[in-house]
């Protein structure tokens, strides 16, 4: 079953807001972690330079990480858990914490 998305789902960039040439980009993604990411709607629109170019996620390293916990803390907020109890809970859905 698909939960719904963590971010907003209107086609729109994350970062700048544009509609040009939007992609599909799984937070929390790799080998193993995107049928979880889609499960689990850690899935953000970016526009091609906030996802491919050099401030995207697939290049910047810091906007990566802030990415990935900013989803940790949406996804945690939805299941109303916080502490170690919901950083637990995220670490057996998705075998990471980055909080």
């Amino acid at each position: 079953m698909r939960r719904p998305s963590l971010y907003p789902d209107d086609r729109r960039c994350l970062v700048c807001g544009t509609t040009a040439g939007v992609e599909l980009h799984h937070v929390l993604g790799g080998v193993g972690r995107r049928p979880v990411s889609d499960r689990e709607g850690a899935v953000v629109f970016l526009c091609h330079e906030h996802h491919q170019g050099p401030r995207g996620p697939h290049m910047d390293a810091s906007f990566r990480e802030w990415l990935r916990a900013d989803c940790q803390r949406r996804w945690e907020e939805r299941e109303g858990l916080s502490g170690e109890e919901a950083h637990d809970a995220f670490r057996r859905t998705f075998g990471v914490s980055y909080l």
